[in-house]
């Protein structure tokens, strides 16, 4: 039977956190889902974590080389569902997320995200992702948690993700989807990863990610790559 949902987990050099990702799946009260992991270039033992955890509704597929958005591209390619949730390999889904998904994703909504919560206890933290679940949650910018849902009708329609971006490509694949419909943050936390802020701090991930935006200004995202942080 074709499941409701195919959520796709992009993961390259995840061994740390791909496991709790997949459990977060796994707990789901609404069962109806495959997942895809695609690993992609990696080099540590997340392959080998992927084919542990895989099960009858969790499948793994294997690219040579990194890149985040050829394999979320893949995963859709391989998918069965509707609706497809693309995942990041450091975020967890909240055990009610697939349930109000599928109450809230109503058909004039082409986009969404849910909200977001750190996996850290840091004020500082939960200040920053409470802003951002603020302006997502109001439409004032439609951003993503690390969870983004569309249909694969639309997602296909849009061309999927720009293969040549690695860095705000949610958001140019956003921009695609909102010519089909409205967007919408569900509120549903995913714990996600602070390891980013942690290693920079607050003020360089500031820095960085308005130097992405004039970027995107100027047309020039495809020079961006990221500094790996595992």
């Amino acid at each position: 039977m074709k499941p409701a949902f195919s959520i796709i987990i992009p993961a390259h050099n995840e061994e740390n956190y791909l496991e709790k990702t997949v459990q977060s799946i796994k707990k789901q009260s609404l069962q109806d889902y495959e997942a895809i992991i695609v690993t992609n270039g990696c080099t540590d033992k997340t392959e080998e974590v992927a084919k542990k955890l895989a099960d009858s509704r969790i499948s793994c597929l294997s690219l040579p080389r990194p890149n985040v958005s050829v394999a979320r591209n893949a995963g859709a390619l391989n998918s069965k569902g509707d609706i497809l949730i693309f995942l990041d390999a450091d975020t967890q889904l909240a055990p009610d997320a697939l349930e109000k998904i599928k109450r809230e994703f109503t058909e004039d909504i082409s986009v969404a995200t849910t909200t977001a919560k750190p996996d850290h206890s840091s004020f500082l933290y939960k200040s920053a992702l409470n802003f951002k679940n603020l302006y997502n949650y109001f439409n004032i910018y439609q951003g993503c948690s690390g969870v983004l849902i569309c249909r694969k009708k639309d997602f296909q329609q849009a061309g999927g993700y720009n293969p040549e971006i690695i860095v705000k490509e949610h958001r140019k694949l956003t921009l695609q989807l909102l010519k089909h419909g409205n967007y919408s943050c569900i509120k549903t936390p995913a714990i996600t990863s602070m390891r980013r802020y942690q290693s920079w701090g607050i003020t360089k991930a500031t820095k960085f990610w308005i130097e992405q935006w004039l970027k995107d200004k100027q047309g020039r995202l495809k020079e961006t790559t990221y500094e790996t942080i595992r």
